[in-house]
């Protein structure tokens, strides 16, 4: 028997920006929404890149804006998630930090996905983030799971083809990897997900590889297009 479609809350986070956090974090929820999935976004992030990415109304899921607090607990995310009327999947775009918002997020998540882009100082800040995740676990007796997703990904240059096999030896699952696209900027000057702006480009490949993966991982069961 299937287990019924995942409900739940997925983080996106990681120490410091510029990683493709909030790419992936839209991408997937307007990915997820496509799907027939009930999606809602919030962005933590005091820069508001998901926000403003929402601004021209042409994304499939609503986003909104909920800047880092340094006071925020999960507590405050439940209660922000269930006053926005989220009953499927919330996302959240979180800050450049592990702290404040993004270790209430970590808290309260069921997955969290943390984007590495192969630098060596992006390895270091994984290693913190699985750090904040492991804590958590202690914490909450097992969740939440967390999923590393290989970014900005040139393919060309040996450590760009190198990264995932260095990301296995934190001992956590590995995404299917997100290249550096320049579909990803353009899809943000119009407003659109890739998905939509490009949908047969080869970023728009990648995105749905990770969000199968995902799905397939949260839902326990192969997802349709696989299945």
């Amino acid at each position: 028997m299937r287990a019924a479609p995942f409900r739940g809350v997925i983080a996106c986070a990681n120490l410091k920006g510029g990683v493709g956090k909030s790419t992936i974090a839209v991408s997937l929820a307007a990915a997820l929404a496509e799907r027939g999935r009930e999606v809602l976004l919030f962005d933590a992030d005091q820069q508001r890149t998901s926000a403003l990415w929402a601004e021209r109304g042409r994304l499939p899921m609503a986003v909104r804006a909920h800047p880092w607090r340094a006071e925020s607990v999960a507590a405050d995310w439940r209660a922000e998630i269930a006053a926005a009327g989220a009953t499927g999947i919330a996302v959240i775009d979180c800050p450049p930090s592990l702290e404040g918002a993004t270790q209430a997020a970590v808290m309260l998540a069921d997955l969290v996905l943390v984007p590495v882009t192969p630098s060596g100082a992006d390895l270091f800040a994984t290693q913190r983030a699985l750090e904040l995740v492991r804590a958590a676990r202690a914490v909450r007796q097992g969740a939440p799971r967390v999923v590393l997703v290989p970014s900005r990904v040139d393919t060309r240059t040996a450590v760009g083809r190198e990264l995932a096999a260095a990301l296995g030896d934190f001992g956590e699952p590995v995404a299917p990897a997100i290249g550096l696209r320049t579909k990803f900027v353009d899809c943000f000057t119009t407003g659109d997900w890739v998905g939509g702006f490009a949908p047969g480009s080869t970023a728009a490949a990648e995105i749905q590889r990770l969000t199968t993966s995902i799905l397939e991982m949260l839902d326990g069961h192969p997802t349709e297009e696989n299945a």
